[in-house]
């Protein structure tokens, strides 16, 4: 499989990466995701793993448009948000947005 992990945390995809470097899967990382979206739309992957909470692009608006153009991508949708991001929260920007 294709993973593209977001996050514009370098510290924290570099933890990602490296559990899931085992899984053999090919990992692809990006920092910045606005570029993550161009390369969602540009090339194959076939799971999407985005933090929620990013400057200039949140994990929510990758999500509500890729939903629109690539139904069959599966999406894992994280945050490091503490107490600014709850679960309720998450699940009213998800129905908001269709995802």
């Amino acid at each position: 499989m294709r993973i593209l992990i977001v996050d514009d945390q370098a510290e924290m995809l570099s933890v990602m990466a490296k559990m899931l470097d085992r899984t053999g899967h090919e990992l692809v990382l990006q920092t910045d995701p606005k570029k993550a979206l161009e390369q969602l739309r540009s090339e194959r992957f076939d799971v999407l793993v985005t933090d929620m909470l990013m400057p200039e692009l949140r994990g929510i608006d990758i999500i509500r448009e890729l939903r629109r153009e690539k139904s069959d991508l599966w999406i894992v949708a994280i945050s490091g948000g503490g107490d600014t991001i709850t679960e309720k929260s998450m699940l009213r920007m998800s129905e908001a947005y269709g995802a």
